[in-house]
């Protein structure tokens, strides 16, 4: 099987779905987060802090490059599509999924979330980013699952059921 990466913004649930695909399918699970914070022995929340997050953007850009194109489900971050590279490679692959989730539905999950640091700056308007960034995860996605009111088990057969199509 090609590797499927899912795709959409802080809290939509890319890695509560990656978890869940991961024991459906019996497959490899990499998280472009957590990839980043093993490689550079560095939290995000740090890297941020510390390198700023152009220097994130490069890490993000190498691990996304380092995933396995087959058998593996990859979470990646909200922003990995920032970068024209990683959306250019991205459309390179079939199994591409954006999980959309309204505005609505990230604020009530994300609201006493206190380890993003892009949902923590309050300089940042969240609402604006996600606007500006929802045509570039329509535009790389193969697919687009709505992700509001559905149970993380029904998002993973929806996905699922797209691979068998």
């Amino acid at each position: 099987m090609e590797s499927i990466y899912l795709i959409g913004f802080m809290g939509s649930g890319k890695t509560s779905i990656a978890e869940m695909l991961q024991q459906k399918l019996n497959c490899k699970l990499q998280d472009t987060d957590k990839m980043i914070e093993d490689q550079y022995e560095m939290v995000i929340p740090r890297i941020f802090e510390e390198k700023g997050e152009r220097v994130f953007r490069e890490y993000e850009t190498a691990v996304l490059k380092q995933t396995d194109n087959e058998d593996t489900i990859v979470a990646t971050g909200g922003g990995i599509i920032e970068k024209e590279e990683n959306c250019n490679w991205l459309k390179k692959h079939r199994n591409v999924f954006f999980l959309d989730t309204s505005w609505e539905e990230i604020n009530r999950r994300l609201v006493d979330d206190e380890l993003r640091p892009i949902w923590n700056n309050q300089n940042r308007d969240k609402k604006q980013l996600l606007a500006r960034r929802l045509p570039v995860y329509r535009e790389v996605a193969n697919f687009i699952i709505k992700t509001d009111g559905k149970a993380i088990e029904a998002i993973a057969e929806e996905i699922v059921s797209k691979l068998d199509a």
